[in-house]
């Protein structure tokens, strides 16, 4: 079993994870509708779509969404949050390896989050593009939202620690192979439980050559979800937004 098949399935991730609120993926939306006017794009693919907060986000926003997602339990959330919106007729979740494109096209195909780059394999992850690259529609737009590694190396935290409720967790970060690694230990009385997480760490290079392998042009690259210019060293995300080419 994969690392993120068990630790995303895991309701200690929705814990973890549970100050998460809202206002980080409008900001996000909001400023893809502004840039990439997504009023074009009828119908939308949220691929890696987690618990559905983006998905959501879109769909309130008028967008016909469809979020794709391995986790089991990511999926059932998903609907779970999307049942108590009124826009249900707007929303679908299905559950999916990102790598294995759907029978269907969209306007637009969104990666948010680093949604991508679970894989040691190189290939393995550029199946990913490949997915995304077929499920477009031509001129299609495809968003992918990534960390910045250069930024990522010089400002990792090794280590932190924390509880919620009767839950104390350590966090410890590290870097290898080309990739960053996070163990998470959480100590609940006597019972103990570590779950891992892996991204590797790609540079704009690589996506570029990825991209052009795959007729997927790069339109613009950000560095933050405000829209200002990538800056290799300072900007936290590396955010692309492509189209497809014929």
């Amino acid at each position: 079993m994969d690392w993120f098949e068990e630790w995303f399935n895991s309701p200690l991730y929705e814990r973890l994870y549970a100050d998460r609120d809202e206002s980080e993926a409008k900001r996000l939306i909001s400023f893809l509708e502004q840039t990439l006017q997504l009023h074009r794009c009828a119908n939308i693919l949220d691929l890696g779509c987690g618990r559905g907060r983006h998905a959501i986000s879109l769909a309130r926003k008028g967008y016909n969404v469809t979020g794709l997602d391995l986790s089991e339990q990511a999926i059932i959330t998903a609907k779970e949050k999307a049942a108590l919106t009124n826009q249900q007729e707007r929303l679908r979740f299905i559950r999916g390896d990102m790598r294995n494109a759907l029978d269907e096209t969209f306007d637009a195909v969104l990666n948010l989050f680093t949604t991508f780059g679970y894989f040691l394999d190189d290939e393995e992850n550029a199946k990913v593009l490949d997915s995304a690259r077929k499920m477009l529609k031509l001129n299609g737009i495809l968003v992918l939202d990534y960390l910045n590694a250069p930024h990522v190396k010089e400002t990792l935290v090794p280590e932190d620690e924390g509880k919620f409720q009767d839950i104390d967790y350590s966090i410890r970060r590290y870097i290898r192979d080309g990739a960053v690694y996070k163990e998470i230990h959480f100590k609940r009385g006597e019972k103990e439980r570590t779950y891992s997480e892996r991204v590797k760490l790609y540079e704009l290079e690589w996506f570029k050559q990825k991209m052009g392998e795959r007729n997927l042009a790069i339109d613009h690259v950000y560095g933050d979800y405000y829209g200002n210019v990538y800056d290799k060293m300072e900007s936290p995300r590396l955010l692309l937004i492509c189209h497809k080419k014929k």
